[in-house]
């Protein structure tokens, strides 16, 4: 199993990051700032999807890779009910009672024992993509991923993950200096729980002048 943090995973999470950043600044902008932003157009729609994919795909990649999975899985859920429970005291008709952190955390669960199917998660989770309807939301929400079909994004990425770094043991030819680039990526979970209140503050703070 590789050991310690793995650069490209970690660049890539910061892509995720950035491209969650424009999304929910964008969002932002339209809600409270009266922004003519099509968020519900096929651009910003595409631009939405393959945000969440990059998550839950690295999510999935990750799941090989944790030396206490539930442990893990757990946190990401905590993180998931405080963001339920602060989107509910702002608007109880609109909270997130089923976003993409909530999605990553049960999928992180489900594929402790998953995982062991290994590359057999990637058919698996691309039989459930292409198979399975997405189920649409009970409720309104701000943010909604169920688990099925989203899982299956995951699966993929275990299955992925363990045919690359633990199979084939693939160690990328990456020797310049990253660290700063990747910081976000390493701190992920945390930047998510607090990007918005950041990006909200900040919009304030610009328009107040």
């Amino acid at each position: 199993m590789a050991k310690g943090r793995i650069t490209e995973i970690d660049l890539l999470r910061t892509v995720a990051i950035i491209l969650m950043v424009i999304y929910h600044t964008a969002y932002d902008l339209y809600t409270f700032y009266d922004w003519h932003i099509n968020l519900w157009g096929e651009s910003w729609q595409t631009f939405r999807i393959i945000t969440a994919s990059l998550f839950l795909i690295l999510s999935g990649i990750a799941t090989n890779f944790s030396s206490k999975p539930l442990r893990r899985a757990l946190i990401v859920l905590a993180c998931a009910v405080l963001i339920s429970i602060t989107t509910y005291l702002y608007d109880p008709t609109t909270f997130i009672y089923f976003g993409i952190l909530h999605c990553i955390g049960l999928g992180m669960l489900l594929l402790i024992p998953l995982k062991k199917l290994r590359e057999l998660n990637i058919l698996i989770g691309i039989a459930i993509l292409t198979l399975i309807p997405q189920i649409p939301a009970p409720l309104p929400t701000l943010d909604y991923y169920p688990i099925i079909p989203w899982i299956g994004l995951m699966m993929i990425g275990s299955g992925i993950g363990y045919y690359l770094y633990i199979r084939n043991n693939l160690r990328l030819p990456i020797t310049y200096h990253l660290s700063l680039i990747t910081l976000p990526g390493r701190h992920a979970l945390l930047i998510y729980v607090l990007h918005q209140p950041i990006i909200l503050a900040t919009l304030a703070l610009l328009y107040s002048r």
